[in-house]
């Protein structure tokens, strides 16, 4: 088959489904019985926009374009590229909130580029409220000054505020230190803080294949 005429195939399904969704969604005289309607509409949907990726994916093969992933987030998840991010408002220590991103199948939040922080600021100011420090996946806990992501890899690029110099493992923290990183979400800089404060956490996983 002919790519392009099979993804236009599918472009054509789904709006097909779209306007059968806006004319039948009038006929219904339950509203249980239209969410039901709208439900399997969205699962239809899913699907010819998982054929549609594929279809596309394949097409990009016979060019010099870069190849596409079609990947997707668990609800309530926002995506950048192939990773997928939740900020969670609890309150916990950086070793607590580790186990609890851990628990859901995800890691502290590694945020290597700007486009990443650009989306966790999106996101603090969507959900608003008074948390904009959150726990990042950042720590020299083992070694002072040899700061680590979750996965152990070694920090290439930084994004610690310079005003004040962070990080400064400042002595007002305690005896233990500043071992540990969050990420002003407003910002978009980091800080070093102790690992026994209190802050909400970003989790981070990788987004799931479409096929």
């Amino acid at each position: 088959m002919n790519p392009a005429k099979g993804n236009l195939s599918t472009i054509l399904c789904v709006l097909m489904g779209l306007l059968v969704s806006e004319i039948t969604c009038k006929d219904f005289k339950k509203p249980e019985d239209e969410v039901a309607f709208l439900k399997n509409q969205l699962a239809f949907m899913k699907n010819q926009y998982k054929l549609m990726c594929t279809q596309f994916s394949s097409s990009l093969e016979n060019c010099s374009a870069p190849a596409i992933t079609c990947t997707e987030c668990p609800p309530g998840w926002f995506q950048v590229e192939d990773q997928c991010f939740l900020l969670n408002t609890q309150k916990t220590t950086f070793s607590t909130g580790a186990g609890k991103c851990k628990d859901i199948g995800a890691h502290l939040a590694i945020l290597t580029t700007r486009k990443q922080h650009e989306a966790v600021e999106r996101e603090g100011r969507r959900i608003g409220g008074f948390n904009t420090f959150y726990w990042i996946g950042l720590s020299d806990s083992e070694n002072e000054g040899d700061w680590r992501w979750a996965d152990n890899s070694q920090l290439t690029t930084s994004f610690w505020n310079v005003q004040p110099s962070e990080p400064d493992n400042n002595a007002a923290g305690g005896p233990s230190g500043e071992d540990c990183a969050v990420v002003n979400s407003y910002s978009q800089s980091w800080y070093d803080v102790p690992c026994e404060f209190l802050y909400p956490r970003i989790c981070q996983m990788a987004a799931t294949p479409l096929i």
